[in-house]
């Protein structure tokens, strides 16, 4: 009877943890691709394209009407990408699909040159673009455009379902209210609450409804309201406050403080007229706009705040700026000491922010830990130097827990709030971006982003772009090493790391590879950087020979060293003058890159096997064959693609798609690995797959030194 092992999963991932503070690692967006008739070879390189983009694609290929509509019914789709007519199933066969079942997939034809006559069909068909595959630029332009405006529509039908649940709960507050309500078009009454009703002495709506509302105010306030109306409603004022003598049903009069505003009602625009009514009963202590633990407004007031804000702005005149706040550590104070030390830590800053903050501008806590401010000055520099004076004084505010001092920095990213401003949602969206931006660059965060929108970026990299060429054929690299760990065995004698290489540029900032490897345009140059990080590698080699351990490392490979005779030769020549042992070296190569030249590819790993070197394929699985690729190059390691890792436990049905895969490549004696694991939760699920290796930031950053301890206690 075979003998049932338990494994502490905590104490397994007590020992991988360093302990350090989780830092987010850089994720490009996933995009779900259908290839419909496309073969390996021609979707490889659009794969490859879409991934130097900083998009992680997702792709199934289907080439019949069966699978066509098969895979219409497993996900839902960002875009298809489509070639010319080569058998029955046809593009606009696959369109008239789509329409018969109301789904929102462009499609992008691919052809194989600029025709006129394809391009004209194509358009005709109903097809978003018809681009030429040798169109490099073309296909990606036109490929986010795509994914641009299908954001733009899901997020507009998201809008209009939130605008329609908005609708029909403020008829619900208008309904509930204790304030009497009503609506006028044209001065006659189409809508009132039964507190109207109440406050007036009406006994029934019909006695209020399709009545000017002039008649229940004083005669001789009659005229004033009349006047104050028809302003309103012809646009020569903004909200109104009017004080005036409103008259019951019995003729007794009461003082009446009214606003006035222009507001939406059953798809018209009206007058919507708010009666404040004195109350004898006392509040609580604690508005229904306060948020609980900071008592500033809480999100909800932030909102209805930022509706009015943005309105204003859009009639020009009334710029602002956005400033959102993130606290760097609170998840890290939260999880050690509970909510006791998050809330103590909040209350704290909230206090010193209501002192910095002049009243003049809006502070909030919209969520737990983030504050936002709606700094009421046009000029984005004076907020953001507001801001970084704001972002010291925060990280100097030390809170007591338990006798412990803890304390927190933030990341602040402003927006400008001008009259081409997007709506509320969009606006912190904006600044939450300009806050990834900070932290792509500085991951610890502390410091303070401005969003510059699409248009403006790309300017700037077409500026930048030359200044990376620049760098590029001036060696100025540097190279860090991450630790891959065994999760399925300790091995005491080999230390895996994986190289990766940073160009720092002039601002002392360092590019990863996805940054500036697009500014190579020629493989003469890319070898060049293949060769620099092979010297490098080995000289760091070198220097551990002698110890106890066998330190691994993991080098990545470009598609153009592939095509390179003499690289191999040389690296062999090196190896053997240092007696450096070649399995002490596996090389890296992408999936789409073997997809796009796998003969080249394939007499590549052949040498490398020859001089006892081993082979890892990265981004398995982002091409739609991937088990063509496993079967045209031999490889030792299958490294994931980053993109599987952070869905994992979201979705039971992709997660057994998963664990089918690695049990399938433990099948065929491959070991696995896992890239970019940032938390203990990924690690769990990981180890329950049953992944060999695993490696990201929850393990270690990148450091310049080969320095992990694999088998701290």
């Amino acid at each position: 009877m075979s003998e049932v092992i338990d494994i502490d999963g905590n104490a397994l991932l007590e020992k991988y943890g360093t302990g350090q503070q989780t830092r987010k690692q850089r994720l490009r967006k996933n995009v779900q691709l259908l290839f419909l008739g496309l073969s390996a070879e021609e979707t490889a390189p659009l794969i490859t394209l879409l991934r130097t983009s900083r998009i992680s694609p997702r792709g199934k290929q289907v080439n019949t009407e069966q699978e066509f509509l098969d895979a219409l019914g497993e996900r839902s789709w960002d875009l298809i990408l489509c070639t010319i007519d080569r058998g029955d199933f046809t593009s606009k066969l696959a369109i008239s699909h789509l329409k018969r079942l109301d789904k929102d997939i462009p499609v992008i034809q691919i052809i194989p040159s600029s025709d006129s006559q394809l391009l004209l069909q194509g358009l005709k068909s109903h097809i978003q673009a018809v681009v030429p595959l040798d169109e490099k630029e073309l296909v990606l332009i036109n490929v986010r455009r795509e994914l641009d405006q299908l954001d733009y529509r899901r997020r507009l039908r998201k809008a209009e379902a939130a605008l329609a649940e908005a609708e029909k709960r403020s008829q619900q507050l208008m309904d509930s209210s204790r304030n009497p309500i009503v609506c006028c078009d044209h001065q006659k009454i189409i809508y009132c609450n039964d507190s109207f009703l109440e406050q007036f002495g009406l006994d029934s709506k019909k006695k209020a409804i399709y009545k000017p509302l002039v008649d229940f105010f004083a005669f001789d306030d009659r005229p004033e309201f009349t006047e104050q109306l028809n302003s309103l409603e012809e646009g020569n004022s903004g909200n109104l406050i009017l004080q005036l003598s409103a008259q019951r049903s019995d003729h007794s009069e009461f003082t009446a403080n009214m606003e006035l505003s222009r507001s939406d009602y059953n798809g018209s625009i009206v007058t919507r007229v708010l009666f404040h009514v004195e109350e004898n009963s006392h509040h609580n202590l604690l508005s229904e706009d306060l948020d609980f633990v900071s008592g500033l407004f809480n999100k909800d007031y932030l909102h209805k705040q930022l509706e009015q804000v943005t309105q204003k702005a859009l009639r020009g005149g009334n710029d602002r700026c956005l400033m959102y706040i993130e606290l760097d550590q609170l998840d890290q104070i939260k999880s050690k000491f509970s909510h006791e030390g998050s809330d103590q830590l909040i209350r704290d800053i909230s206090a010193l922010l209501a002192k910095t903050v002049n009243k003049a501008h809006l502070l909030t806590h919209p969520a737990e830990n983030a504050f936002a401010i709606v700094f009421n000055d046009p000029n984005i520099k004076t907020a953001e130097s507001f801001a970084e004076k704001l972002c010291k004084k925060i990280a100097h505010v030390h809170s007591s827990i338990a006798g412990v001092d803890v304390q927190s920095t933030c990341s602040i990213g402003l927006v400008a709030i001008t009259d081409s401003t997007p709506p509320p949602i969009e606006l912190l969206n904006r600044a939450k971006a300009a806050i990834c931006t900070l932290r792509e660059e500085n991951p610890q965060g502390n410091g303070v982003s401005i969003y510059i929108p699409e248009a403006a970026l790309s300017e700037q990299e077409e500026d930048e772009f030359d200044q990376l060429r620049k760098a590029v054929d001036n060696n100025q690299f540097k190279l860090l090493f991450q630790p891959i760990v065994n999760l399925t065995a300790d091995d005491q004698t080999h230390h895996h790391y994986e190289a990766l290489l940073r160009l720092v540029n002039d601002e002392e900032v360092e590019l990863s590879p996805n940054d500036f490897m697009s500014a190579i345009s020629d493989a003469e140059t890319a070898v060049k950087v293949d060769r620099w990080v092979i010297e490098n590698c080995l000289k760091q080699l070198k220097k551990t020979l002698n110890q106890e351990h066998k330190n691994v490392i993991f080098i990545n490979i470009s598609a153009h060293a592939l095509g390179d005779q003499h690289l191999l030769t040389w690296l062999s020549g090196v190896l053997r003058k240092n007696n450096i042992p070649a399995e002490r070296l596996v090389f890296q190569i992408s999936e789409s890159d073997i997809s796009i030249a796998p003969k080249q590819a394939q007499g590549f790993v052949e040498k490398l096997t020859r001089i006892h070197s081993r082979v890892c394929i990265k981004h398995f699985g982002s091409v739609p064959n991937s088990q063509n690729v496993l079967s045209t190059v031999h490889s030792d390691f299958i490294k994931l693609d980053g993109a599987f890792i952070p869905e994992l436990g979201s979705d039971p049905e992709q997660d057994e798609e998963f664990f089918s895969m690695v049990q399938q490549l433990s099948s065929l004696d491959k070991i696995s690995i896992a890239p970019l694991v940032e938390n203990t939760k990924t690690m769990a699920n990981l180890w329950k797959a049953g992944i060999d290796y695993v490696q990201g930031y929850y393990l270690q950053p990148p450091r310049e030194k080969m320095d992990y301890d694999f088998f701290a206690e």
